[in-house]
This record gives C-alpha cells, structure tokens and sequence, in this order.
C-alpha cells in the first residue's frame, strides 16, 4: 500500500486529535484478554522484538515516504508477534512527504487491543485474519496544499477544467493555489477570459465539512466582483478542484476503506480525523 497507508502496510512487513469514530468498527473478540504477564515479557525478550519490530517498520516507511516518524508498537509476546498478532500501533510523522502528498503532521492508532495480519513469506502476502481498525489524524498546512497542488494528477485536474473553458472561449486558469487566513481556506485562482482580454484573480473563501465519509465545499464565496459567477457552480468547481479532497483522495486503497470523521481549521491549519478500516479476509500483496 502506498500514500498515508504505506504505514498500515508497515505492519504487514513486520509481521492532535482525538479518535472518537470507534462506535462504527466493532472490535474482535480479544483472545490474550485475561492472559498474565508471559515469560517473554519476565525475560525482557518482548520489550527487544517490540523494538526492533519499530525499527522495521520505521525503515519500511522511510522507503515510501520522507519525513520524521515515531513508532510505538505493543505485543502479547513473542510467539504471537511471530504470528502478527499485536496489541497495538501508533505512528506519528511530522513534516511527511509520500507521493506527492505533503502533511505536517500524520497520526495514526490502532481501535483494537487485538490484531491478527497473518504473513506469508513464500507468496509475499498478507492476510488480515480479524477485521483490522485504525483513527487516523492528518494536518496540512497552507504550503503543504500549495506543494501538494503541483503533483501531476492534480495539475491534469486544471487541464481538463482549461480545456472545457477554452472550447467555448471563456475563460483559462493560468495559475492557483490556497492561502489559509483567520482560519479561512481561500482558493485564489488567475483566471483569463478571452473574450474581455483580461487576466484577473478570483478569490473564493470557502469553508469544508465531512459528509459520507468525504470532504466537501459546504460554502464557497466569491470575494471578487470583476465578473459574475454562479454561486452553485462556482461550488462545484472547487469541490472539483479542492486541493484538500484531492490529498484525502490520494491516500485512499482498494484494500481499505477509509472514512472522513472531521475537518477544523485553527490556527491556520487544517486538521482531518477519520478512521481506516480493512475487512477480515483481505489480502493483500507485500
């Protein structure tokens, strides 16, 4: 898996914000629930396979994914970490960098006190034996989404927005990017409408909210006048458009489903909370 996942793919090769959506993913029933402290654990040898657990799963992602991470990883005991079974994960990025996404801080924590990922070496594969639950926290700032808007697939988002307003000679967007004030998210656009000869910018303060699990454009407010501009349809082009959807996007996988919970701008800074989901059964290629 690749993107924020490469993370949870971390835990198959090793075989801010709250986390308040676990009402909706329901546990596994928790084998080592009423286990006593194992001979692993008196012998310190867990505490040494935790670790060096970590630091696979740490240099699996630095192969994906630039930036700086913790990796707390907790097991029953040995023997069950062999299996893949664990107690829990949680991975912290700050300043991260994977596929062309750029967020400055990445958090993401197991729901369960039980997880089962079954590896198989010889097929290269992985099999999420019970239903597997992570809360995931993301913050972008206002030069990640800008740093992120030059990705290629993004920059093809333009183009065929481009190509639809130069067939009918309307307009052209030659530049953009956002700016993100008094907690506002702003999408400033340098539009060229051939018709009038001109080149003028177009501001739209918007603000988001999660809905089905996505990020849509609860509102969008043209903040120039130099032309008029239907208010739904200028709604619909940013939702297109919208820098932060597009990275949401971009981090999603066919083997997992994941979920948008939140979205808050404070401090000039956008922060997204959901959960990541992968059924039992799945298998997934290493």
């Amino acid at each position: 898996m690749k993107k924020i996942l490469i993370m949870l793919a971390a835990i198959i090769i090793t075989s801010g914000a709250g986390y308040s959506a676990t009402c909706e993913f329901e546990c596994p029933g928790n084998p080592y629930a009423a286990e006593g402290i194992s001979i692993s654990n008196i012998t310190g040898t867990n505490f040494m396979a935790e670790k060096i657990a970590n630091a696979l799963i740490k240099r699996q992602i630095l192969k994906d994914s630039k930036g700086k991470y913790k990796v707390n990883l907790q097991s029953y005991n040995v023997t069950a970490l062999k299996k893949g079974i664990f107690k829990s994960l949680e991975i912290t990025g700050t300043d991260t960098v994977t596929d062309g996404i750029y967020a400055s801080y990445v958090k993401l924590k197991t729901l369960c006190d039980y997880n089962y990922i079954e590896i198989n070496n010889k097929e290269n594969t992985a099999t999420f034996k019970e239903d597997f639950g992570m809360a995931y926290a993301v913050q972008f700032t206002e030069s990640d989404l800008n740093n992120t808007m030059e990705h290629s697939l993004y920059q093809e988002m333009i183009r065929r927005v481009n190509n639809i307003g130069n067939a009918y000679k309307m307009f052209n967007i030659a530049t953009s990017k956002v700016q993100i004030k008094d907690d506002k998210l702003l999408y400033v656009m340098k539009i060229a409408v051939p018709l009038l000869n001109i080149k003028k910018e177009l501001v739209v303060e918007t603000s988001m909210k999660a809905r089905n699990g996505e990020i849509i454009i609860d509102q969008a407010d043209l903040m120039t006048d130099f032309m008029k501009i239907d208010v739904d349809k200028l709604a619909s082009l940013i939702n297109y458009l919208n820098p932060l959807d597009f990275s949401m996007k971009l981090m999603k996988n066919k083997d997992a489903n994941m979920q948008v919970k939140d979205i808050t701008i404070k401090d000039n800074k956008i922060n997204v909370s959901g959960i990541v989901t992968v059924d039992k059964d799945v298998i997934t290629e290493q």
